[in-house]
């Protein structure tokens, strides 16, 4: 059984006012945010946790290849990117966006459940497996000539922003779609069509297209993130990057790029770990190699703290059976994307049904990327069978602001500007119809779909089901006792999961 360390003190202050606590788990003074007269506050300093675990989107990224059947099984994976052949969504310009929907519901079946999120990058070349093109857009590449050509019609530019027009209607508010990759044009869908060069040289998507495809998916995804290949393109718009060779020194001015542009506040990085080209001394010829070696799992993790990358591709390959992999994959994943530790909570101690509930808590980001989304922070009353018997969310809280460091100095391995510590608290009214009892007071963070919680944070303190114990409150009475009983482990909850509103999903 676990008994929480706690210091209960008689406040006795106006509204307005505040006051200093010591705890007598860290031994500091805690400032009280303003609650209501004459009540008692526990104070309250959990664990953090050593684990690592999954979180929405973000850690080891899985892909679901061409011609892959399903979405493979990861220890650490929620976000998955899928490679979406352009053919599959639309063959002919009259094709609607109901056949988008069509696919989507098809195959993203059932991910929810698993609490799987996807990054979908829709191409049309997939060298060496296809080509995908629409039925009406001419396609000739009999010639390097003809080969670059056939991406600079205006006919490929319309089709293409009058495609992501329709990517919009069926994917901006799709709860399975985590983020954007803008695929479409080149190899790949990486927006090159090397080894070929255009007429004026260079191998690079041009600025008329950049231009073309950047405004339409502006005006198309006011919801999802986006996400594109490389740092020099599409400067015009706020887009996260996708470095796919993450690290590797021949590609360094990617890495440096993402860290000139410094957009990580409010766009979205991700990457890949390329094996098949370029030194990888640093880095290992495998997955395996990456997480085995101490050196090379640093090496990477220290870019990922550079360029506040969220997840990462092709070293998610590695094996997950094992062991000698298990730390590094423990550290990477870690490391990735964001990462919330509290420091301290404090709460009422005592309310009545229809009373006035305070809770308050200090948090910090010690991971590497913020949660890009706007989801709800909130707090819940468990019966003793850790059912919810109410719930409600923190007022004006927005965990987009919760950010990590910055300036990553590699030989400190540390931030140079460190983590704030960001306090929120809020004052709650609860039911008059509450029951009197002990209760134990908890909290999450929201997928909106289905408003379930889902975002963990770094604590042992935590019930299977994604919320974390603070401590017990009485309601109408003192509350028996402070134990919260055993704790659940992190990693091991496959619990999690949401809901796909029906409207969403819906074809006309």
């Amino acid at each position: 059984m676990y008994l929480l360390k706690i210091m209960v003190s008689k406040i006795a202050i106006t509204a307005a006012s505040a006051v200093l606590l010591t705890s007598v788990v860290s031994g500091k003074n805690v400032l009280i945010a303003p609650i209501s007269a004459q009540s008692q506050t526990i104070n309250v300093k959990p664990a953090e946790t050593e684990e690592a675990f999954k979180n929405p989107f973000i850690g080891f990224r899985p892909s679901r290849y061409v011609d892959d059947p399903s979405f493979v099984d990861h220890e650490y994976g929620t976000v998955y990117k899928q490679y979406i052949k352009y053919s599959d969504l639309e063959t002919n310009a009259a094709d609607s966006v109901e056949k988008i929907k069509l696919w989507s519901n098809k195959t993203w079946a059932g991910i929810e459940k698993k609490n799987i999120k996807v990054i979908p990058r829709v191409f049309i070349v997939y060298p060496d497996v296809g080509e995908y093109w629409p039925n009406d857009i001419p396609h000739d590449k009999s010639t390097p000539e003809a080969e670059a050509a056939r991406w600079l019609t205006p006919q490929i530019k319309q089709r293409l922003t009058d495609f992501i027009a329709k990517l919009g209607q069926a994917w901006d508010y799709d709860s399975r779609v985590a983020y954007i990759e803008l695929g479409l044009w080149g190899n790949w869908g990486e927006h090159h069509i090397y080894p070929v060069e255009m007429p004026g040289g260079g191998d690079r998507i041009p600025a008329e297209f950049q231009k073309a495809l950047g405004d339409a998916v502006v005006k198309a995804f006011k919801n999802k993130k986006v996400q594109v290949r490389y740092p020099e393109t599409f400067k015009e718009y706020n887009f996260g990057y996708l470095w796919d060779s993450f690290g590797l020194p021949e590609d360094h001015e990617s890495g440096d790029g993402i860290i000139a542009n410094n957009n990580w506040k409010t766009a979205v990085n991700g990457g890949e770990v390329a094996y098949n080209w370029g030194d990888l001394s640093n880095i290992g010829n495998s997955p395996d190699e990456s997480l085995q070696s101490p050196s090379n799992t640093a090496y990477l993790n220290d870019w990922i703290r550079k360029t506040h990358t969220s997840s990462l591709g092709w070293i998610s390959e590695y094996d997950q059976n094992d062991p000698k992999t298990a730390v590094g994959a423990t550290e990477m994943q870690k490391t990735l994307g964001y990462r919330f530790v509290i420091n301290q909570a404090n709460f009422t101690a005592q309310t009545k049904p229809g009373g006035k509930l305070y809770a308050g808590f200090d948090v910090t980001n010690v991971g590497s990327a913020p949660l890009y989304y706007k989801w709800k922070v909130e707090a819940a009353l468990l019966n003793p069978d850790r059912s919810v018997a109410w719930r409600s969310g923190f007022n004006n809280v927005d965990v987009r602001n919760w950010l990590p460091g910055d300036k990553w100095n590699s030989a400190t391995k540390s931030y140079e500007i460190q983590p704030k510590k960001i306090s929120i608290y809020n004052t709650f009214t609860l039911p008059a119809g509450l029951k009197k009892g002990t209760y134990t007071l908890a909290l999450s963070i929201n997928d909106p779909a289905g408003d379930m919680p889902s975002v963990r944070f770094a604590v042992k303190n935590y019930y299977k089901g994604g919320r974390m114990p603070l401590g017990k409150v009485g309601i109408g009475q003192a509350p028996e006792n402070q134990d919260l009983g055993k704790f659940d482990l992190l990693k091991t909850d496959q619990s999690l999961h949401y809901k796909m509103e029906a409207h969403r999903m819906r074809i006309k």
